[in-house]
């Protein structure tokens, strides 16, 4: 056997080895199927409004980070509601109360309420970032919780960051969704795009992570011409 080939071939093994070495308890996996699943079913409609509030996010969301705030845990707290309703006979009243609690409760902790969102906004970007380094997907979780670190302590740093932060991470999101959804509707390159996307694991957090770093200094440019910065107290 060529010798690059028996290197290449211990090396494989070893690595196998290893993952099953390691307790199942701490394995995960990145959700590719059901990332793309939804992707592929979201309507050119629902597209094009992924899109308009994704730029909203990521242009202006260091303008109006309190309203961003008070929706992202309403919608939080509606998804909890419906699904704790459901259990208790009523999903609509459940989701309703839900999202009017969550709203209502995050405003006058503003501060808390950010921190916890960057934390949020800095575990996806670990996970992102581990996968676009192609490190072992059974331990992506590891990725997730070091940004999950590095979100919590950057809003306990720099509050401004932090919003930065995870207002550029939802608007790429919103935009990179709605993009690839509005491609997707075509066949041919639905073909394509689907190929790619599976064949280069990277592709999608790279997706991702390139625009919500250029939103991060783009926000960061427009913040420098803005002498009122509505900070919370």
């Amino acid at each position: 056997m060529n010798p690059i080939m028996n290197i290449l071939a211990q090396t494989d093994l070893a690595a196998k080895s290893n993952n099953n070495d390691i307790p199942q308890t701490f394995l995960g996996r990145f959700p590719l199927d059901d990332i793309w699943q939804f992707i592929s079913n979201v309507s050119w409609l629902e597209a094009a409004v992924f899109v308009a509030f994704g730029v909203i996010y990521l242009a202006y969301g260091w303008r109006i980070f309190k309203a961003l705030v008070v929706i992202n845990y309403a919608a939080i707290g509606l998804y909890l509601g419906i699904y704790l309703g459901d259990k208790l006979g009523s999903g609509l009243w459940g989701g309703i109360m839900g999202a009017i609690t969550l709203g209502t409760v995050c405003y006058p902790f503003m501060k808390f309420a950010i921190s916890l969102l960057g934390a949020l906004a800095g575990g996806v970007l670990g996970a992102a970032v581990w996968r676009i380094m192609t490190l072992p997907d059974p331990l992506i979780w590891a990725g997730a919780l070091a940004g999950l670190v590095a979100g919590g302590l950057l809003a306990f740093s720099s509050f401004k960051t932090s919003i930065m932060l995870f207002t550029s991470l939802q608007g790429s999101t919103f935009i990179v969704v709605g993009m690839l959804a509005l491609l997707s509707d075509y066949p041919d390159l639905n073909r394509h795009l689907t190929d790619a996307v599976y064949a280069h694991v990277f592709l999608l957090p790279a997706l991702l992570v390139v625009p919500t770093v250029s939103g991060i200094f783009f926000q960061a440019r427009l913040l420098k011409l803005e002498s009122n910065w509505a900070m919370p107290e």
